[in-house]
């Protein structure tokens, strides 16, 4: 049985069979990634949070075609997440690179299109943000 880990792709998640544990592991990652409470209305946590507790593999195709636009509406939320700290990371990246290059660092150049740099950057900034209480 496969679980939903970081580095999986949400629409792999999404044409996989739909489980409650696969459903569970969507709910952690929806609740790390501060989207779930977000997204989300009332009835339609609840009727994830039920399907997680009380059904093993969803065989109803009335259940299914409820449940896909209420996870849709996640997996785009989370990939929004994903864009953003993209987005932010390039920016500081950018920035990191000019300013080393002026100071004489040649291979700082690269660094504009590292794309596990600008994460790295990105997540920095929003610890340290956080740690501030910003």
């Amino acid at each position: 049985m496969r679980s939903l880990n970081e580095e999986s792709n949400l629409t792999e998640f999404l044409d996989s069979p739909l489980t409650g544990r696969n459903l569970a592991g969507l709910k952690t990652r929806a609740l790390r990634k501060r989207v779930w409470y977000k997204v989300l209305d009332r009835i339609e946590r609840g009727l994830l949070d039920l399907t997680i507790r009380w059904v093993d593999n969803v065989r109803s195709g009335r259940l299914t075609e409820t449940l896909l636009p209420i996870l849709m509406k996640l997996a785009q939320a989370m990939e929004q997440g994903v864009a953003q700290v993209l987005v932010v990371g390039r920016e500081l990246a950018l920035r990191a690179s000019v300013l080393a290059v002026r100071w004489g660092n040649m291979d700082a150049f690269s660094w504009r299109f590292d794309e596990s740099f600008w994460r790295g950057l990105a997540l920095g900034r929003a610890r340290a943000r956080e740690l501030a209480g910003v």
